[in-house]
């Protein structure tokens, strides 16, 4: 671990190419996933003020807008998973103004992109919804929501695209510290919004905003200040750079596809969920924020699974990506099997957190049930996706996750759950971990292969870079 500091701060990066791997991939995982929690927490908090001082209507219109958005949102948020990979490689091959060039360009992208997802939130919402078949009764409440919501998405992404920028140089923790700056500030003007000002859903979208704010604003200063690091946010660079631009892009629009993929599917999904009523509606965005906690805990030991096995390319250090892609592996699924089982076991306890009417109840334990019972497919999905990437191929899972997640569930809710016997929410959730584990067993397959092939060229270079310094010293030596 390197560390620098002074008397006003201690900054921290991990070393990402020798060291304890195992040790160094939980200190890179721990405040990526502790992050992510209390960002889930501060989401929770929203559903719990609905329930307590709008009503559980509120709970699904805000329920509703997640798939939407999530598909809006989550193409370009694929972005910083580029980020990621392009300034981790930049630290293993010791590339320092690579990598300002690439922290550049990434705020840069995350403006431009920022703005126009606002634009097209605001005015296409309610359309949208409209085509998902949201209830009368729930509509124009989710409509508020989602218009503020996306007013605020440039600032999501410019905190989503600084914090790869600081991660990819091994830095996790001071996202961590932004973002829980950023949450305090949402749960606290929630309940002043929603409870003392009366303004609803409006008033949770609002206070959203406000904590997204802070947390990029914080995050732009902390990389703008970063001069003792490996690389910091320089003016002069402040701009597409056409090389790193490339460079993210490669990889990032097949991460953002890969997400949106996903999302589609769930927006067919959550189009045939709507059509059971608002009492299942409120008990599945119930289950699927308690079940998004064990998500992200196996997801952050995929996220570091990246920036390690990146690292380690760019150093073209072979036993470190083997080591770094193993350890990723062991944590992820240890974390998700651990946090699925005490999902499962306090299930009911956890859904009448958010929602009491007992069908919302009944079908919230349901979807628990199902998904994290067999969670640890998904597990496999991200952390084999996440190894393509780190290698600097994102187009793969891509394509794998088109086929198998997109087309598959798709042709599953139009053919198989449209039969009479088979319209019912439990095999509506059955399509997750079928599709699942088809992905997953593709994944492998291809990782496998492309593992094989970036190691046959990894010894290539080395041995190509051995001979040409044996003859340059022989050539010293003849002179």
């Amino acid at each position: 671990m390197i560390i620098e500091g002074n008397s006003m701060a201690k900054k921290i990066e991990l070393e990402m190419t020798n060291g304890n791997y195992a040790k160094n991939i939980i200190l890179f995982a721990i405040p990526v996933i502790v992050s992510s929690w209390l960002q889930l927490s501060f989401n929770l908090a929203d559903y719990i003020v609905c329930k307590n001082f709008v009503g559980e209507n509120a709970v699904g219109a805000i329920g509703d807008t997640g798939s939407l958005s999530a598909l809006i949102v989550d193409l370009f948020i694929g972005f910083a998973v580029g980020v990621n990979v392009v300034i981790s490689k930049a630290v293993g091959s010791k590339n320092k103004e690579k990598a300002e060039r690439a922290i550049g360009t990434s705020t840069t992208l995350a403006l431009i992109c920022g703005l126009v997802l606002a634009i097209i939130g605001v005015f296409m919402s309610k359309i949208f919804l409209e085509w998902m078949n949201t209830p009368s009764e729930l509509i124009d409440m989710s409509n508020s929501y989602m218009v503020i919501y996306f007013i605020g998405v440039p600032f999501l992404l410019l905190y989503n695209f600084g914090a790869a920028c600081l991660r990819g140089m091994g830095d996790t923790t001071k996202p961590f510290i932004y973002l829980t700056i950023g949450g305090i500030i949402n749960v606290v003007f929630n309940i002043i919004f929603v409870k003392y000002c009366g303004l609803g859903v409006s008033g949770l979208a609002i206070a959203t905003v406000m904590s997204e704010a802070i947390s990029s604003i914080l995050t732009i200063i902390s990389l703008y200040r970063n001069k003792k690091g490996f690389a910091s946010l320089q003016l002069k660079y402040l701009k597409p750079h056409t090389e790193e631009l490339v460079d993210i892009i490669k990889i990032g629009i097949p991460a953002g596809i890969q997400s949106a993929m996903f999302d589609i599917a769930n927006v067919i999904i959550q189009t045939n969920i709507n059509s059971f009523g608002t009492a299942i509606i409120a008990g599945d965005s119930a289950a699927s924020r308690i079940n998004n906690f064990t998500y992200c805990g196996m997801d952050g030991f995929a996220q570091a699974g990246i920036a390690f096995i990146a690292a380690n390319y760019g150093a073209k250090n072979i036993d470190g990506i083997k080591k770094s892609f193993k350890w990723s592996i062991i944590f992820c699924l240890a974390t998700d099997v651990l946090m699925s089982a005490i999902e499962i076991i306090f299930r009911k306890q956890l859904v009448e957190l958010i929602v009491i009417n007992d069908d919302a109840v009944k079908n919230g334990e349901l979807n628990i049930l199902v998904l994290m019972s067999t969670h640890s497919l998904m597990a496999l999905v991200d952390i084999l996706a996440a190894g393509e990437r780190g290698l600097g191929d994102s187009l793969l899972p891509a394509v794998v996750s088109f086929i198998g997640i997109c087309v598959l569930r798709i042709i599953y809710v139009f053919t198989f759950f449209k039969m009479e016997q088979f319209h019912s929410m439990f095999y509506l959730y059955l399509t997750y971990p079928i599709s699942w584990l088809i992905t997953s067993i593709a994944n492998g397959i291809c990782c496998a292969v492309l593992f094989k092939k970036k190691f046959k060229e990894i010894e290539n270079e080395k041995a190509k870079a051995t001979v040409s310094k044996e003859a340059n010293e022989a050539n010293t030596v003849n002179k």
